[in-house]
């Protein structure tokens, strides 16, 4: 899995010629991973690795046949945080590593990989959310959400007869996202790099982000040091 090069400056739809400059946003978006599922996907992401899997108890449908987490558990060192404890009775018991459900217990420094799948979009504040994962000061962080664009036909509708606005969508979200909002709350609110962006899984985004070149050196030269 490959990320995509920068987009460039020239024209690539007819939306552009339509709007001002200032308001047209381009983001590279691959398509390799559309029809993969999350799986099939986030099995090699994780393999042998320290991972952290955030959102792991798939709150309110936690369902043991067809948990995420179980499914990667056997794979990676893989630990578990959601704020929903009320499902880590019936979780922990399958599980070889640990749950947290506070930040200030997940150690720092720790992680090769921060898994954030189908999260963002529940988070009422997304810069703090943002933050604490950054301070988690893991190597790699994979985030997913839903993505606008992917669900719009199968997802909204409008009945002008009877003035009603349709709309598929879990009850505890409060967005949805686009390959360019999810780029600009990565960095407004992070130091990453974004490494790149995929459309997956037929309705979400992918992105895949990690600490700046600079922060890589400098944390390399302090732990020589």
């Amino acid at each position: 899995m490959s990320a995509l090069p920068q987009t460039p400056g020239l024209p690539v739809s007819t939306l552009e010629l339509a709007h001002a400059p200032y308001f047209v946003q381009k983001v590279a978006v691959s398509e390799e991973l559309r029809g993969r599922s999350r799986l099939d996907v986030f099995q090699p992401m994780c393999a042998g690795k320290r991972v952290l899997h955030v959102g792991c108890v798939d709150w309110p449908i936690t369902n043991l046949k067809q948990s995420l987490h179980l499914q990667l558990d056997g794979i990676c060192e893989l630990d578990g945080f959601d704020i929903n404890i009320e499902a880590f009775e019936q979780l922990q018991p399958h599980l070889k590593g640990r749950l947290f459900s506070s930040w200030d217990d997940v150690p720092k420094d720790h992680y090769d990989l921060v898994l954030v799948p189908e999260v963002m979009e529940h988070v009422p504040d997304v810069q703090g959310f943002l933050q604490h994962l950054q301070s988690l000061g893991a190597a790699q962080y994979v985030i997913t959400v839903p993505d606008a664009f992917s669900c719009f036909r199968q997802h909204f509708d409008y009945s002008s007869g009877a003035q009603t606005f349709v709309e598929v969508v879990h009850p505890d979200h409060n967005c949805w996202y686009t390959p360019y909002t999810l780029a600009n709350v990565l960095r407004k609110y992070t130091s990453w790099d974004l490494q790149g962006m995929w459309f997956f899984n037929r309705m979400s985004l992918l992105a895949m982000a990690g600490p700046a070149a600079a922060q890589v050196d400098a944390s390399d030269a302090e732990a020589s040091a």
